[in-house]
């Protein structure tokens, strides 16, 4: 659903004498366990603390409604889906950034996220815990954590002062806070120390009119899109992918227009993966990834139950993937990538969610399958082409099965050092088949024109 790849092989990392920022603690003791149990809590008790001077009904707790909690159990909860679907994951993001910078590994700090998640789905809230939140809020949590806290620390630069080391410090903060919130309380801040590794990084920028996910021609020229796609680390610099996160793309969007707010957020995280080769001019690597989608259209239905007009997707995923790169000579090259995926956890706008959930979308479960491919020149840009498949059984909501698909063909012409204009249409197309309700189907084109900048 996202921007696709401007290039999926990069340079190998540069600095090998510098300080990796994210690497564990060499050596681990009860503090280094305990302290990110009392972060979390402490996360948690901020949140619901602002919430209850807010006056937010759910923040309203006591003895009582943790003891109903824990008898009710778990269920699905009728929250707007940009609440379930990213402020959640966000939030997760947190519990799980407590437990890196206290020197914790991508495993050991998973955990975290599930305590976080469900501490604060017991206790914090007087609404019955939410299957759909637990999962969202760990699994996202997971994501968004490592992706950031990364990006926080290859900012960072302990080796420099004043303005530049201030500015850094102050991105790193904003990137991922409770990496920003340790170094302050540690003082690392402001402490001197070696520089730190940097690992490439390559962004694609992309700003222009665009017709996304409005049908029948609705949508053109009535939204101004940007989103922004870094591609971090490099898939074929080593024989083996054996750090979760060496490599890991992630996209966020926002469209803007009259009565319009449209937002975007995906990616995919290498977890392990071995590189190989078919033939002498090409590298490959077969990998096991985790995926996290967030993809909403944001007409005025926005934060409502209403979902006409309305075209949300979620999905978490987690699978095997196939990279590739081929170099063709003469400046050509072509990259691939086929993901095959199993989604615990998916979402879709559905007419009918609303008379079964009091939602705007159903929860399903089920798979994924993607393809790309990419055939760039190095000087004049590249031509591309992406396909994803959907297929969800509901779990709670509309009953039934939801199929979704989508074709984008695109081109990006490089007009003077990685500043170029690229354009794209896109296919969408839906089917839904419901127990207890008419068949909905539904299929448009729709495009985009940018202009588009690779740095």
């Amino acid at each position: 659903m996202g921007v696709a790849q401007p290039h999926l092989g990069l340079t190998a990392a540069t600095n090998e004498n510098a300080t990796d920022y994210n690497a564990s603690a060499p050596s681990r003791s009860p503090e280094n366990f305990l302290w990110p149990l009392l972060d979390v809590i402490g996360v948690n008790f901020t949140f619901w603390g602002l919430s209850y001077l807010s006056g937010a009904p759910f923040a309203k707790i006591t003895p009582k409604i943790w003891k109903e909690n824990f008898g009710t159990g778990f269920q699905w909860d009728d929250n707007e889906f940009e609440v379930n679907q990213f402020a959640h994951p966000w939030q997760g993001g947190l519990y799980f950034t407590a437990a890196r910078v206290n020197g914790l590994t991508f495993w050991e700090s998973a955990p975290y996220t599930v305590f976080g998640s469900w501490t604060w789905e017991h206790f914090a809230e007087s609404e019955q815990p939410a299957t759909n939140d637990f999962l969202t809020t760990t699994w996202g949590g997971v994501f968004f954590g490592e992706a950031l806290y990364r990006l926080s620390n290859d900012v960072l630069d302990d080796s420099t002062s004043g303005s530049t080391r201030l500015g850094k410090e102050i991105a790193g903060f904003v990137l991922s806070p409770m990496n920003g919130i340790d170094r302050l309380i540690s003082g690392q801040a402001w402490a001197d120390g070696p520089p730190g590794k940097h690992f490439p990084l390559l962004f694609d920028l992309r700003v222009g009119p665009d017709g996304l996910g409005l049908s029948e021609g609705t949508g053109w020229g009535k939204i101004v899109s940007a989103s922004l796609r870094v591609d971090y680390g490099d898939l074929y610099a080593k024989p083996a992918i054996t750090t979760p996160f060496e490599y890991f793309n992630a996209m966020a969007g926002l469209g803007v227009g009259k009565e319009i707010l449209g937002e975007a957020f995906d990616g995919t995280g290498v977890l392990l993966g071995n590189r190989f080769s078919i033939g002498g001019s090409d590298d490959d690597l077969i990998a096991w990834t985790m995926g996290y989608e967030y993809f909403t259209n944001g007409t005025t239905k926005v934060f409502t139950r209403e979902s006409t007009g309305v075209y949300s997707l979620g999905a978490l995923s987690t699978g095997v993937s196939w990279f590739s790169h081929w170099r063709l000579g003469a400046g050509f090259s072509i990259d691939g990538e086929v993901d095959a995926l199993a989604v615990p956890n998916g979402s879709i706008t559905s007419p009918y969610a609303k008379y079964e959930s009091n939602r705007s979308y159903n929860y399903g479960i089920g798979g994924a399958g993607k393809a790309e491919l990419n055939l760039r020149h190095e000087r004049f840009g590249r031509l591309y082409a992406n396909v994803d498949r959907y297929l969800y059984y509901v779990v709670d909501g509309a009953t039934g099965v939801e199929s979704l698909g989508t074709l984008r063909i695109g081109f990006y012409a490089n007009l003077y050092k990685g500043h170029g204009l690229g354009a794209s249409v896109i296919r969408y197309d839906r089917h839904s088949s419901y127990d207890d309700y008419a068949d909905f189907s539904d299929a448009f084109w729709s495009g985009q024109f940018h202009y588009e900048l690779e740095f």
